[in-house]
């Protein structure tokens, strides 16, 4: 009777276990891509908002000069890696769309 308890304990524990831990990956793969989508909205409006202000003058708008200007004042870290984005990293921009480029 007793090792008919333990096995359903454990039987329920390893079902339990088998849906969590595939949720628990998936929530965490959805905020890092948005936490991703944050970092690039971020980037890339500030990045508009310098070109269309006349501060910056190119079309290309490096993190470097978003940094240095003060539109960005945190430093973008990779979500999945938790490295931080290269300063060369830039945003190309056009009529149509803005470009982001990680390097």
């Amino acid at each position: 009777m007793n090792t008919n308890k333990i096995v359903i304990y454990v039987t329920i524990i390893a079902i339990t276990l088998i849906i969590a831990v595939p949720t628990f990956y998936k929530v965490i793969n959805i905020n890092q891509q948005r936490l991703n989508e944050v970092n690039e909205k971020l980037v890339t409006e500030n990045a508009f908002r310098c070109y269309y202000e006349g501060k910056c003058q190119n079309k290309i708008v490096t993190l470097n000069e978003l940094y240095n200007l003060g539109y960005i004042t945190q430093d973008i870290v990779n979500p999945k890696t938790k490295e931080i984005y290269s300063k060369d990293s830039y945003v190309e921009i056009s009529l149509n769309e803005m470009k982001l480029t990680y390097k």
